[in-house]
């Protein structure tokens, strides 16, 4: 009886172990990417983009009044929604003043719409974004 029930467990290891996932840094690249297109759809300009996801701004964007955006991207995958640190954005809005630049928060979570695990983060999957757009950062958005 035991040999049963041993089945199924060690099937969804095979099938676990057969994929393969996308690393941290390459589901960051995604939702930078993803993110990247949406600015360019809403007409603005990216004038630097940061190689790092520890290095923030990750993106600044050049409006048309000549406004400057400075845009912290965050990434997850379902059902772990991104978040800004406290800390993270008290440093950003510490150095936007010396650019005149506002500070955005830029969300994406993806679902892997391809796997029955949708919060699995596999190189074949195809993956539906969710982004709501950029919120504002500012000190008395801050908790």
């Amino acid at each position: 009886m035991r040999a049963l029930f041993r089945l199924p467990q060690i099937e969804a290891a095979r099938t676990a172990a057969s994929y393969k996932l996308l690393s941290d840094d390459a589901l960051y690249a995604m939702g930078l990417a993803y993110v990247e297109e949406a600015l360019h759809e809403m007409g603005q300009t990216v004038v630097f983009r940061s190689g790092s996801r520890n290095r923030y701004p990750q993106l600044k964007v050049q409006k048309q009044n000549g406004r400057l955006w400075w845009i912290i991207v965050g990434v997850g995958m379902y059902p772990n929604r991104p978040h800004l640190s406290e800390e993270v954005a008290k440093q950003v809005l510490k150095h936007a003043p010396e650019e005149q630049a506002k500070v955005y928060f830029a969300p994406v979570m993806f679902i892997n719409t391809r796997s029955q695990n949708l919060s699995l983060p596999s190189q074949n999957g195809s993956f539906t974004a969710l982004f709501n757009g950029l919120k504002s950062v500012t000190k008395r958005s801050l908790p």
